[in-house]
């Protein structure tokens, strides 16, 4: 039990800090790491600045709610943090990061086993 919730911190961490990373690079102009554009689930309604900034929160909500960063507006409080995780990771996936939020998915499932 406490190995699954060890693997959940994990993909947490990786998949925010993912979605983090997108997120910074979809802020810088004329970048070219995403060829031929950045195309997510609703990614064709939203500008690529929005895309990143929302990205860059939703990684930074999941990071807090999950204990790796202390930032006090951004914390949902001591309970239920599970579903709080689960639904910012539904959020990444479709509005910011696709990778990244399937992890905090994945990472949010193990930590409730």
């Amino acid at each position: 039990m406490a190995d699954l919730k060890k693997i959940g911190d994990l993909l947490v961490l990786i998949g925010a800090l993912i979605g983090l990373i997108q997120g910074i690079l979809l802020l810088i102009p004329g970048n070219t790491f995403f060829i031929g554009g950045y195309v997510n689930l609703l990614g064709t309604y939203l500008d690529g600045l929005v895309i990143g900034i929302l990205a860059i929160l939703f990684s930074l909500i999941a990071l807090v709610n999950s204990g790796f960063l202390k930032i006090k507006a951004l914390d949902f409080g001591k309970k239920n943090k599970f579903i709080v995780i689960l639904i910012i990771g539904i959020l990444m996936v479709l509005f910011a990061s696709d990778l990244g939020g399937i992890l905090v998915i994945l990472g949010a499932i193990f930590w409730l086993l």
